[in-house]
């Protein structure tokens, strides 16, 4: 295995590469909230980028380990949503196949994850009307192109940091609900439609004075409405988490889903209960899957919980009644 970056190599390693001069005052930190890889920026006089590297282990108590050479599915990836919306992704600058390793942009200083302001009760549903016409945009101009079926057909990283430790997870943990989550995990897996990104969450969005999407390690072509149950599941539990904030969290998934629709092509078409029902396994995968959400108190996770799970077993016929129901759980 090639040696991890750090800190105090990252600089060399640079100048290796040719982003700076062998006596260039360079300052590199890790950047925090990442668990799959080492995410470094490195700043210099003539240097501001990030520096990406795949762990073969992540940073989590129990053990996960996962393909490093998702750090290329991710250089793809981007590339191919940089030329579809520009300016909607950082740049891709190097990529590094033997490290596993790629360098990116930075995004502009101020810039800020949008986990943070949600979590703060700062909901802009602007933001999420823009995700919304972003990934119609990505799902749509990828549908049933061959080239990118064939440029991202391993579904193994998605196997390894997703399926199998939110879903899988969830079925080894809850007998009673190992059948119907299989049958959404079953139907998921064998959908071959669209470049999905498979990780379309609030920590993956940028803003500022625009707005990035990063993290695109595990895209591959398969099931779109994933994505869409990843970034509701994520609003639901923020709603679950600061309940004054309900309307606002509510606004801004239905502003995204909505958004969507508009722009979404006739091939991307699903059943609402779908989400929905996808949405309420990715809930429960959040409290008893091997990564769970780290802001939910015990309380919120039994909430949470319950949510996912009436919204699995039998999730109603649109999207807004889901919201209603997790309303009325919330105002109890």
């Amino acid at each position: 295995m090639s040696e991890l970056l750090s800190e105090a190599t990252v600089g060399d390693y640079l100048v290796g590469l040719g982003f700076a001069e062998a006596d260039a005052a360079l300052e590199a930190h890790e950047l925090g909230g990442g668990v799959s890889n080492v995410v470094l920026a490195v700043t210099g006089a003539t240097t501001n980028v990030v520096v990406k590297q795949s762990l073969p282990r992540l940073r989590v108590e129990q053990e996960w380990l996962a393909k490093r050479e998702r750090a290329l599915t991710e250089a793809e990836a981007l590339r191919l949503a940089g030329t579809l919306t520009p300016g909607a992704v950082p740049g891709v600058l190097a990529v590094d196949p033997e490290r596993c390793a790629i360098v990116i942009e930075r995004a502009p200083t101020g810039w800020r994850a949008w986990k943070d302001d949600l979590l703060a009760g700062r909901v802009d549903p602007e933001v999420a009307a823009r995700l919304g016409s972003l990934l119609a945009t990505w799902h749509s101009e990828t549908a049933d192109d061959p080239e990118v079926a064939a440029r991202f057909s391993d579904h193994e990283a998605f196997e390894q940091l997703r399926v199998d430790p939110y879903l899988r997870t969830v079925m080894r943990r809850w007998p009673r609900l190992e059948r119907p989550v299989g049958r959404y995990v079953g139907q998921m897996t064998a959908t071959r439609v669209c470049l999905v990104h498979g990780d379309f969450s609030p920590k993956n969005v940028l803003v500022g004075e625009g707005l990035w999407v990063i993290d695109f390690e595990v895209a591959h072509v398969g099931e779109p409405v994933f994505d869409l149950a990843f970034m509701t599941n994520h609003l639901m539990l923020k709603a679950v988490h600061r309940p004054v904030d309900f309307d606002a969290y509510r606004e801004a998934s239905l502003r995204l889903s909505t958004a969507y629709a508009e722009g979404a092509s006739d091939a991307l078409a699903f059943e609402p209960p779908y989400l929905v029902g996808l949405t309420g396994c990715l809930m429960v995968a959040r409290v008893d899957g091997k990564s769970p959400a780290e802001y939910l108190s015990e309380s919120d996770r039994l909430i949470a919980r319950s949510l996912g799970s009436r919204l699995l077993l039998h999730p109603p016929s649109r999207l807004e009644a889901a919201w209603n129901d997790v309303g009325e759980v919330l105002v109890r």
